[in-house]
């Protein structure tokens, strides 16, 4: 894909990083930086599956409206791995609640239509769709994680 026909980001044309920021601390944790850096990484990959890092931090001030500067190769690796540790922190955070008894079954089911009302804003102010089918294989994964976190507290870990 060229530079010239990425289209992700064009709903924040008028936006500045620290706008794009605040706007993704009303619903996650991730910054500007981690959130461009994550979708660019699962978007442009070569034919080894591998994100082309160089690629992306010399073309992110001409593919995304509010970065101001090219990063390295090293500052695309450790935003993509700070946007991963958050993820995992974040998930962590949920399922503990969860299995704690810090929140109840029915307020996590309502924090999860919350969440999913959060994804869709995301998603397309990302300018991405999430098709159907996505939607029920994440659905079957969160039982699926929910079986084994079960089986594990089960197990004594």
């Amino acid at each position: 894909m060229s530079v010239s026909k990425y289209r992700k980001f064009k709903k924040m044309d008028n936006k500045s990083y620290s706008d794009v920021t605040r706007f993704l601390k009303k619903s996650t944790h991730l910054t500007a930086r981690e959130w461009v850096i994550a979708r660019m990484c699962a978007d442009f990959k070569n034919l080894s599956d591998h994100s082309e890092m160089t690629w992306i931090g010399e073309n992110l001030p001409a593919m995304v409206p509010f970065m101001d500067e090219a990063y390295s190769r090293q500052e695309v690796s450790n935003a993509r791995a700070s946007f991963k540790k958050k993820v995992q922190r974040s998930g962590t955070t949920f399922f503990y609640a969860y299995y704690a008894g810090l929140i109840t079954q029915e307020e996590m089911i309502s924090m999860i239509h919350q969440m999913v009302k959060d994804i869709r804003k995301l998603m397309d102010t990302e300018g991405s769709e999430v098709p159907q089918e996505h939607a029920t294989e994440v659905q079957l994964l969160v039982a699926e994680v929910l079986r084994n976190i079960n089986e594990s507290l089960d197990e004594g870990y």
